[in-house]
């Protein structure tokens, strides 16, 4: 056996049968870690507990392996205020709190900023199953933490869209609707082509001839 493993206990294999049977499926809730009491653990598939178990929180979440369908990649994020720890082993549950995996992970610290620094930890266990349809995950999407991996894969898968933002208007849509340069320009060259393109008002001429005949009548009466 490897030095780092992860194992799939009695109760997970028994849970893993009932699902497959019953066409049911196996809720992976939470990952617990512990520091092994020390040192590394001797975890096998009887094991139930961790030595020492130090942290507990909900999955952030779980998602096939792109290369081997029947891995599942079960992500946890430990936040900055919570550590000043070791971690060397941990154990994945269902939501009924039964241990379905449980393993060994490479010793590492988990600092918090009174120890002089902090950060994010992001533990991406990998487990296996036979049947991918009895995996499922439960999780409570208030406390679900996007990571910058999951940030950066949901904006290329959006911007690899062929219309990445449907409910909008395209430029070439937009200017069927609005060209306020080529339409009225077009506009207003048709509006000047008109002989006479506003018919109610006087032309030049008919103004004339209407101050004449004024003048005309004026001159008449006052010679009378």
């Amino acid at each position: 056996m490897s030095i780092y493993y992860t194992l799939l206990t009695n109760a997970g294999a028994s849970a893993m049968a009932y699902a497959a049977a019953h066409a049911t499926a196996v809720d992976l809730a939470q990952v617990a870690l512990g520091d092994g009491n020390g040192s590394l653990p001797a975890h096998t598939p009887a094991s139930e507990a961790l030595a020492n178990e130090v942290y507990r929180a909900n999955i952030n979440s779980i998602t096939q392996d792109p290369d081997n369908a029947a891995w599942y990649i079960v992500e946890l994020v430990v936040p900055p205020e919570v550590g000043d720890f070791w971690i060397r082993e941990f154990r994945i549950d269902d939501a009924a709190g039964n241990p379905i995996y449980i393993g060994v992970t490479a010793p590492e610290f988990k600092p918090i900023l009174a120890s002089g620094m902090t950060r994010d930890s992001i533990y991406r266990l990998i487990v296996e199953t036979s049947n991918a349809a009895t995996i499922t995950l439960t999780v409570d999407p208030s406390i679900v933490m996007a990571t910058h991996q999951y940030v950066d894969n949901g904006i290329s898968a959006h911007e690899a869209k062929a219309d990445p933002h449907p409910i909008y208007l395209t430029k070439a849509e937009a200017d069927t609707f609005y060209d306020p340069l080529g339409s009225a320009a077009a506009s207003m060259t048709t509006h000047l082509a008109n002989t006479d393109p506003h018919p109610q008002y006087l032309t030049q001429a008919e103004l004339d001839a209407v101050l004449i005949d004024g003048r005309a009548r004026r001159n008449y009466f006052a010679n009378i």
